[in-house]
């Protein structure tokens, strides 16, 4: 038994559900109880109490595939833009950079790269205005020529914690989902940028963070062997597994928790393997389909479309 946790929209509003063999059911009715606190937060109040509240799920799961709970289901959504971003307002969205060797050695052209002579690269994104959901949700940055794509295992933090140890990291991570981390590279790395090197424009655009299309309990995840694989308009660009991690997840906990108290709800992307288009050249454009895959956390689905004033503000509804 697994089961998923997604935001999906019914009647025209945000909807908490549980999401079980294709089914999926409101939180509401399933366990009022886990969103009781705060219902208008949605996931964040059952991820703000994942340690009581992850039991009441999992007996309410079980309780379903055992037929001892009858609840109503919700139809599946119609339209991909139905599925919005599993949580819409974490308070951080912290993300990891060069955490593939390949990423590095090939994309980066960083082949001396050794683990014990660097740190991990960490930057924030802005929540409210970079996450989105699936579908025609990505508005294209018109001041970019060059927008990249990056696929990424993220994890979401389930209890608050500073200076967290290696050897207790696990136990801070509530779930998993699938990331994309956008990037505008001719802004990530602009000439006329004092450092050369500029985080904020080239990663912190709005629509730069898709994510979903649910999260699964980190009891149901092995984060360490995971296989990912993105196809953009149909043609695989990336093809890696997660035990190729330079930094795996519960050192980036660690690492993360030294500078910053993690909170429930926290998002953390855990950087790209090999193949984005940095160094192959195949740029995104305006029109193109984006397919992160992650073996038991499902595909996140994304098509960039074109900014225009009739979109602007629309990244805080998908």
């Amino acid at each position: 038994m697994t089961f998923s946790l997604a935001t999906i929209c019914v009647d025209d509003s945000p909807t908490p559900v549980l999401s079980m063999d294709g089914r999926h059911y409101r939180i509401a009715d399933l366990a009022p109880e886990v969103l009781a606190p705060n219902p208008s937060a949605g996931l964040m109040t059952v991820f703000a109490h994942w340690t009581d509240t992850e039991p009441v799920l999992l007996r309410a799961a079980r309780d379903l595939t055992d037929g001892a709970l009858t609840c109503a289901e919700v139809n599946a959504p119609g339209r991909l833009e139905d599925w919005l971003t599993p949580l819409r307002y974490p308070s951080k969205v912290i993300c990891t950079g060069a955490n593939y060797y390949d990423h590095m050695t090939q994309d980066g052209g960083h082949t001396d790269f050794t683990k014990e002579d660097n740190i991990p690269v960490f930057f924030l994104k802005p929540p409210t205005t970079t996450l989105v959901g699936q579908g025609r949700s990505v508005r294209y940055p018109v001041q970019s020529s060059t927008f990249d794509y990056e696929l990424e295992l993220a994890f979401v933090i389930g209890k608050r914690g500073r200076r967290i140890a290696v050897e207790e990291a696990r136990d801070y991570v509530a779930g998993y989902t699938i990331g994309l981390d956008l990037s505008a590279r001719d802004w990530q790395r602009h000439p006329k940028h004092l450092a050369k090197f500029d985080l904020f424009g080239g990663k912190a655009f709005d629509d730069s963070c898709p994510l979903g299309p649910g999260i699964v309990p980190a009891r149901f995840v092995d984060e360490g062997n995971l296989q990912l694989r993105f196809h953009l308009n149909g043609e695989l660009r990336q093809n890696a597994n997660t035990k190729d991690m330079i930094w795996p997840v519960p050192e980036l906990v660690a690492r993360i928790s030294e500078h910053v108290t993690l909170e429930p709800g926290d998002v953390v992307l855990t950087g790209t393997p090999a193949g984005v288009g940095l160094s192959t050249g195949g740029w995104t454009e305006v029109g193109d389909h984006l397919v992160g895959e992650i073996s038991g956390l499902g595909s996140l689905h994304v098509e960039i479309i074109e900014d225009s004033p009739d979109t602007l503000g629309k990244s805080m509804t998908r």
